[in-house]
């Protein structure tokens, strides 16, 4: 993947989103519950999220989301998208750039970390893709990584194994163990 495209997942997206944890390999579904522990004034519910984020007055995301809930609690505040989230990023020109989708995302403030689950796709306008069931980025190390199985795509390859890790802004980044590298040209369609 390009440097700009992950400093933008990273820079843009995921400081935004946050999440919870999701097995990919069973059809086991995770239920996410409030803590009992928590009052109704601990929690901010809102339905049919549209959030627009900007820097100098130039759009750079839009997420889009059927519900996010605010937990205000003073010992665990998060946000968490527990119906999916759907990222859009853009450039400089105001023009689409990349986009995430996740099944589930939580920021947890105190942990500095962020997280999206299950059925994880960020792809960008070069046709490049990295599809995982979780992706983590650990604001307080500026890493994101992930032990889940991955798959990275780009119009000449596909390269996929367990475990993944790059620094904030993409630069440096590495599967763990490569279980694979495959040309895409001769692949049927």
């Amino acid at each position: 993947m390009h440097d700009w495209m992950i400093r933008t997942l990273l820079l843009g997206v995921l400081p935004l989103m946050t999440g919870l944890a999701c097995s990919s390999c069973q059809e086991e579904k995770t239920v996410f519950s409030p803590d009992p522990m928590l009052t109704s004034a601990d929690v901010e519910v809102i339905h049919d999220v549209v959030t627009l984020y900007s820097d100098s007055m130039q759009l750079q995301a839009r997420i889009d989301a059927a519900k996010l809930v605010k937990y205000t609690a003073r010992q665990d505040p998060r946000d968490e998208f527990p119906e999916g989230v759907k990222v859009t990023f853009y450039d400089q020109q105001g023009q689409v750039s990349s986009t995430l989708v996740a099944d589930f995302g939580v920021r947890e403030a105190k942990k500095k970390e962020i997280k999206v689950i299950g059925n994880v796709v960020f792809r960008n306008i070069e046709g490049e893709q990295l599809e995982t069931e979780e992706l983590i980025w650990d604001e307080a190390r500026k890493l994101v990584y992930t032990q889940k199985f991955v798959l990275i795509t780009t119009p000449e390859e596909k390269i996929w194994g367990m475990g993944f890790e790059a620094n904030q802004d993409f630069s440096r980044r590495r599967i763990f163990a490569p279980e694979g590298r495959v040309s895409v040209e001769g692949l049927p369609e």
